[in-house]
């Protein structure tokens, strides 16, 4: 048979009026039974039968496409995340468009109304920084949308709207803990932007952990920016002081520091004690293996397609719901005891 095969093709083969093919294969309500809806499958199956998707969108009012919005696609946690999203929108039969906004609120609201206007059927958004501080024009943004948005990682005045995250707070306070239980009272901090809610809630959970073991406060807090450059320009303020180890908010960050650390001809965890954030590091291929507070990234991914889904699908108009997941602490060579 040349070309592609059609809806007709698929109705020969079974035996079948077309319409019974396209009840089925539609997966809508119908009298056909079991055993004629097995006969049609196995057809459409056996032919190769790739439904056209303009013609199904017409019928059903979906695209069958959801899209992801990040701040930056080079940031290696944000591409981990991006690949197992995808893998999950592939099994529940959803293409995924992944689109960069550079970390920037006017071209996140240009993308949010260009991919509306596409029709996909959710989007996934890790907001920019700048709309993490001014929400008021990312909501309206949201209130334009055509279709369910959904925060995922940076879940900033939650609100009003559904989101999938880890609890940040609590991983920085896991970051703390173990470095006092390795025995370290001079701890110094990387963190990222603090007015981007989880760099915010990582920093300050850190902190308190801190100041909960008999008032301790961090050696040094130098700011940051989630990048490999944000690390490595923080690093001397860090290695120049007194501190015995040090928390990177992400792991990024924790490979920048390091890097400066191999130019001084410094050892981790010798002359100082690392831990990241993020749990990416191995996954990338970077060659000291980095104790981290990891985000369980497949977790994450499955929540977040999840909970779209069941907006697409079954829930459209119930009250925003929210899924916050635990960290955990992954251990490996960059902590010493002292």
């Amino acid at each position: 048979m040349g070309g592609r095969t059609t809806i007709r093709d698929v109705a020969a083969a079974a035996g079948v009026s077309v319409t019974a093919v396209s009840l089925v294969l539609n997966n809508r309500p119908s009298r056909v039974s079991e055993e004629r809806r097995r006969i049609i499958l196995e057809a459409a199956e056996r032919l190769h039968y790739v439904p056209n998707q303009v013609a199904r969108t017409l019928v059903t009012q979906r695209s069958m496409m959801l899209a992801l919005v990040v701040p930056d696609i080079q940031n290696l946690f944000f591409a981990a995340l991006a690949k197992r999203v995808e893998d999950e929108c592939r099994q529940a039969g959803y293409s995924l468009i992944i689109a960069n906004n550079s970390d920037s609120r006017a071209a996140e609201s240009d993308i949010m109304r260009r991919l509306s206007a596409r029709g996909v059927d959710g989007i996934f958004l890790i907001a920019a920084g700048e709309s993490c501080v001014d929400v008021d024009d990312l909501r309206s943004d949201v209130s334009e949308c055509r279709c369910p948005v959904l925060f995922v990682d940076r879940l900033a005045d939650l609100d009003w709207i559904d989101g999938v995250g880890i609890d940040n707070r609590a991983g920085g306070r896991m970051a703390a803990q173990f470095l006092l239980e390795c025995g370290h009272r001079r701890i110094a901090c990387i963190s990222g932007d603090i007015r981007v809610g989880n760099a915010y809630e990582r920093r300050e959970g850190f902190i308190q952990a801190l100041r909960d073991a008999d008032g301790i406060t961090p050696v040094i807090v130098a700011e940051g920016d989630y990048r490999f450059e944000g690390g490595y320009d923080a690093a001397d303020s860090v290695l120049d002081s007194d501190a015995t180890a040090v928390f990177c908010c992400n792991d990024l960050m924790a490979m920048g520091l390091m890097r400066r650390m191999h130019e001084r001809g410094m050892n981790v965890p010798d002359d100082m004690s690392v831990i990241g954030y993020d749990g990416i590091a191995e996954r990338f291929g970077f060659d000291n293996p980095l104790t981290t507070v990891g985000q369980k990234i497949g977790w994450l991914a499955h929540e977040t397609v999840k909970l779209m889904l069941d907006r697409i699908e079954q829930d459209k108009e119930s009250e925003p719901r929210h899924v916050i997941l635990p960290p955990e602490l992954i251990r490996r060579g960059t902590v010493r005891i002292i």
